[in-house]
């Protein structure tokens, strides 16, 4: 009990609504891709360490019991027993530098693995923003939609008063119930809008569909002024884990170059212990021939590759191809985060740009619109330019709403580029 207590106690109850800071802590712990990027990195540091260890000398025991037969004659066998046991250890003195290029190789490997879980953060992090901005752009585009549909409710029961008094044609009336229907459509895809954003953002935060899950809108102010630093994409995509990762991945292929050369190097090994034996044709007693037969001995082995080149070549040329492919994918990774980099500083600027024209729009529609509610009501204008009037509105509202919160994306976009 006190355990679920303290996750309930973590996280947001039901009743209340996640904002968008809960949402990224909540992807970060939960993200089947983070998770993913977690489990490679602890497989990575595995590797390194079984390699390392693998370079210290291998001691260990070894016992056995032999049993032997020797013919004496056709119809006759006479049967030995020996057992044998010995302690010692081995080490390989010279491998063409295999173990320091494969330790090499792992190293690499887990940094490529670190800087991929850095990446995949970040590209779920982003991801959350997105996902939680359009939630709450289809929320406001709701409102709007069920405002706007409200509005021209109340001015259908007006004109319907007016159309039973004779004031107004029946045509006014029927050109005004078609807008509210158009409107309840426009409510629903809306409604659904906010379901399916709902959904996506669920499936980031690996949530169940089931839990009554909700976001924080906030409000939406008056812009602040820019104050985007100047930048150079190249340096930011160079400190970009996802560069970072690949610069890594190329060093582990140029070790493994190495890995694949050093086979054509000779191996020398070195092996030392002790050893001793029993066998039952003395007639001295097993403790006794134990004792007497403890021998030390060392040993060099020393083995050349002869048919194995011929592979080990071809061997090698496959990682040199590997080195080049990382190389290039070195390059396109860093051209590509620099490119999105300019790209999001750009589209800031854009976005603010028609943020600021489509509040303007906005202003100007708002009050045109009033003026011909007045008008409609004293019978200056007709209903069909009174919903003109109100269409475009909605437009004008719709587009400074979704204007607002591109902007807003872009610059928390640029801002994480910058780790403001």
């Amino acid at each position: 009990m006190i355990i679920a207590l303290l996750i309930a106690g973590a996280l947001p109850s039901s009743a209340q609504n996640w904002t968008l800071e809960q949402c990224i802590s909540q992807a970060m712990e939960h993200n089947h891709d983070i998770k993913s990027a977690r489990a490679s990195l602890k497989e990575s540091e595995s590797a390194l360490k079984e390699l390392s260890w693998s370079l210290i000398p291998q001691i260990g025991g070894e016992m056995g019991h032999d049993f032997n037969w020797e013919r004496l004659s056709p119809y006759k066998l006479k049967g030995s027993q020996s057992t044998n046991a010995s302690i010692g250890g081995s080490m390989t003195l010279f491998n063409g530098l295999r173990g320091y290029f494969s330790i090499r190789e792992a190293g690499y490997s887990l940094k490529q693995a670190t800087n991929s879980l850095e990446g995949v953060c970040d590209a779920v992090t982003i991801s959350v923003i997105r996902s939680y901005l359009r939630m709450v752009l289809s929320r406001e585009l709701h409102s709007i939609a069920k405002y706007n549909c409200e509005s021209i409710i109340r001015q259908m029961e007006k004109c319907r008063k007016m159309v039973l008094a004779g004031l107004r044609p029946l045509s006014s009336l029927m050109e005004l119930e078609a807008q509210v229907a158009q409107e309840q459509y426009t409510i629903t895809a809306s409604a659904a809008e906010i379901e399916n954003s709902r959904i996506a953002l669920m499936q980031l935060l690996n949530l169940p569909y089931d839990s009554r899950f909700n976001i924080e809108i906030p409000a939406i102010d008056t812009l602040s002024p820019e104050n985007l630093p100047e930048i150079s994409a190249y340096s930011i995509a160079d400190a970009h884990p996802a560069t970072r990762a690949a610069r890594a991945a190329m060093e582990a292929d140029k070790a493994a170059v190495g890995v694949a050369a050093s086979a054509l190097s000779p191996i020398i090994t070195l092996s030392a212990g002790y050893g001793t034996y029993y066998n039952n044709a003395s007639n001295k007693k097993f403790n006794e021939q134990f004792k007497e037969h403890w021998r030390p001995f060392v040993g060099f082995t020393l083995k050349l590759p002869i048919t194995g080149s011929i592979a080990t070549a071809h061997r090698i040329k496959r990682a040199k191809s590997a080195l080049s492919r990382s190389s290039i994918t070195l390059e396109k990774t860093r051209r590509k985060l620099a490119d999105e980099i300019e790209l999001a500083v750009a589209e800031c600027h854009s976005c603010r740009s028609r943020c600021i024209a489509a509040e303007k729009s906005r202003k100007a529609s708002e009050e045109l619109l009033r003026m011909n509610e007045f008008k409609l009501e004293v019978g200056e204008i007709s209903a069909t330019d009174y919903i003109i009037s109100k269409n475009l509105c909605l437009k004008a509202t719709s587009e400074h709403v979704q204007a607002y919160f591109q902007y807003l994306f872009q610059l928390m976009i640029v801002d994480h580029y910058l780790g403001r």
